[in-house]
């Protein structure tokens, strides 16, 4: 268990070191990180308040189709304070659409990073998202 902890523990810290390292595409933007992913983001409500929002991933792969076999991880931390973290799997809808429901304790702006695992690909996508 302590091996797996460690594991788990490392894999984080790299994500979020090279989430921070990725360039900013924007909030809503169709954004690609490798020639065979794309994905989007979109929230429920569309204008995200504090509180309860629904995170929404679309996962497509080069051609426009939906990749359905994937695990979708949402992370989101607030840009101007630190420690105000939220994570979570998100949950597959069909159609290459993974959501997660989240609570956003603060307005202001988030960092949301979508990773796409699939196979022995991981594939990570920031969004910049204005809760109000």
């Amino acid at each position: 268990m302590g091996l797996r902890l460690t594991i788990f523990t490392l894999l984080i810290l790299l994500f979020l070191l090279l989430a921070a390292c990725g360039g900013n595409t924007g909030f809503g933007a169709d954004a690609t990180t490798t020639d065979s992913v794309n994905i989007t983001l979109a929230t429920n409500p569309t204008n995200p308040q504090t509180g309860q929002v629904e995170l929404v991933a679309t996962v497509k792969d080069e051609q426009g189709q939906p990749i359905n076999n994937a695990e979708v991880y949402i992370f989101a931390n607030h840009t101007g304070h630190g420690g105000m973290d939220v994570q979570g799997k998100a949950t597959n809808q069909g159609e290459g659409v993974y959501a997660v429901m989240t609570d956003f304790s603060m307005s202001g702006m988030w960092k949301v990073t979508v990773q796409v695992n699939q196979s022995q690909e991981i594939i990570t996508q920031g969004f910049d998202l204005e809760v109000e």
